[in-house]
């Protein structure tokens, strides 16, 4: 069987045709530019700056001596750090410190007292807080031994029945974990000299100050002096001692001795005739 010229003209048309397609899609897909590669990204700038090698307490003076150099990116510095430790000592004499500053933290001006700013006990305070003092004694002080920056707990005490004649005394933790701010007039967080003191100044917020300025009215307050990593705060319930077991002590007043009086008279005259003589007669009271 023959086929025909025409078929396979057409064939062969058809076939080209394909060919010249497939060259072409070849063609145009090996022609096109590779993808861009990503870009890397840039490295952060970097900029040197003063990092605390200590925990600072708040309040004391700093000291280009507790501070490293260290290179940081420039979008994690605070605003208004110190790039090096003759930028601090050009930045004002005595600076103290208004808050704590950890080891690894970049210094900064918000963290100092300002320049020609008087270092008063305000300055320790944080927002919130306010400074009560109380009185103490060589016992309720803990024998001396609390220091400023310390953190104590504070007991109450009173007389739960004033008006009976046994002795009832009731004793409650009012207060805890609360930070001593000064003992007298020693505000020296650095210090480490222990002492005898009359007064101790607390950092307690607003009602905690309107309760110990009752308490200190009708009872008596201690410290309780805690550990340097002691944060808990614990469930204290009242303690009372037993009424039978503490009787009052009622001052002892003796009774008071009378001196008998000297007995009165009066002298009588009595006249019998020509006679006349002259008696004491006791004077009835």
């Amino acid at each position: 069987m023959q086929i025909s010229p025409v078929i396979t003209l057409l064939l062969s048309i058809a076939f080209g045709a394909a060919a010249l397609l497939g060259a072409r899609l070849w063609l145009s897909s090996s022609s096109q530019p590779e993808a861009p590669r990503a870009v890397e990204a840039a490295a952060p700038a970097m900029e040197p700056v003063l990092v605390a090698s200590r925990d600072i307490p708040r309040g004391v003076s700093v000291s280009a001596d507790w501070f490293a150099v260290e290179e940081r990116p420039v979008s994690s510095l605070p605003p208004g750090h110190f790039t090096s430790a003759d930028a601090l000592e050009q930045s004002g004499d005595n600076r103290r410190t208004l808050i704590d500053i950890a080891a690894g933290q970049a210094l900064s001006e918000a963290m100092l007292l300002a320049p020609g700013m008087r270092a008063s006990l305000s300055a320790k305070i944080q927002p919130g807080s306010r400074a009560f003092t109380i009185r103490t004694s060589a016992v309720s002080g803990v024998g001396g031994f609390v220091l400023p920056g310390d953190h104590v707990d504070v007991i109450f005490t009173e007389d739960a029945a004033p008006e009976s004649k046994v002795l009832k005394l009731v004793s409650k933790v009012l207060l805890q974990n609360v930070e001593v701010l000064g003992v007298d007039l020693n505000d020296d967080m650095t210090g480490e000299q222990a002492g005898v003191f009359e007064t101790a100044t607390l950092a307690v917020t607003l009602d905690q100050a309107q309760k110990l300025s009752v308490a200190s009215q009708t009872g008596t307050l201690s410290l309780a002096l805690r550990g340097s990593a002691d944060e808990a705060f614990e469930q204290a319930e009242a303690v009372s001692l037993r009424e039978e077991e503490t009787p009052k002590q009622v001052a002892y007043t003796a009774p008071r001795r009378f001196a008998p009086r000297k007995p009165s008279s009066s002298t009588i005259e009595v006249v019998l005739g020509e006679r006349m003589s002259e008696h004491d007669v006791p004077v009835s009271q």
